[in-house]
């Protein structure tokens, strides 16, 4: 009875998640199909039109008159530390939001049946079933990799900031 338990409850979390995946691959193609009027063309013109207004209207403002040594210091710290754009992978990171969600889905499932492996081994015949070391370690080495992703993104995030 316990097995039907933990790997009915480890097929529902799995379908769950691959028909979350399933959505929001719907999700994404059909933004794709959208003819033109997406949300990247309405954010460009609304952008676009912000910064004519904000141009026409600002005063310039006088500059401070800085000394020479603060003038030659941070022209020489700006030279020092370009900034340069970040890498065309890490913007494409930076933009996929499901892979904490993923992450978090795979380590509670892991941990899950990491507890039913431990309440399995007080049962009285004392073995797993024949499958069941192999799942978790195929679930364990999943989620190791999902949480790795997460951070990824995270400092993909920070660096695109």
């Amino acid at each position: 009875m316990t097995y039907f338990l933990v790997m009915g409850s480890l097929a529902l979390s799995v379908l769950f998640t691959l028909g979350w995946a399933l959505s929001r691959l719907l999700r994404w193609v059909a933004s794709g199909l959208s003819l033109g009027v997406g949300k990247g063309s309405a954010r460009s013109r609304r952008s676009a039109g912000r910064g004519s207004r904000a141009a026409k209207t600002a005063k310039p403002k006088p500059k401070p008159r800085a000394s020479a040594k603060a003038a030659a210091k941070a022209g020489a710290t700006a030279k020092a530390k370009p900034v340069g754009e970040p890498w065309r992978i890490t913007r494409h990171l930076a933009e996929w939001r499901s892979s904490t969600a993923l992450a978090l889905v795979a380590a509670l499932t892991y941990l899950v049946a990491r507890l039913a492996e431990h309440g399995m081994s007080y049962r009285p015949p004392h073995t797993l079933p024949s499958g069941f070391s192999t799942l978790l370690l195929g679930l364990g080495w999943l989620s190791a990799g999902l949480i790795l992703l997460a951070l990824l993104h995270r400092l993909a995030v920070w660096r695109c900031r």
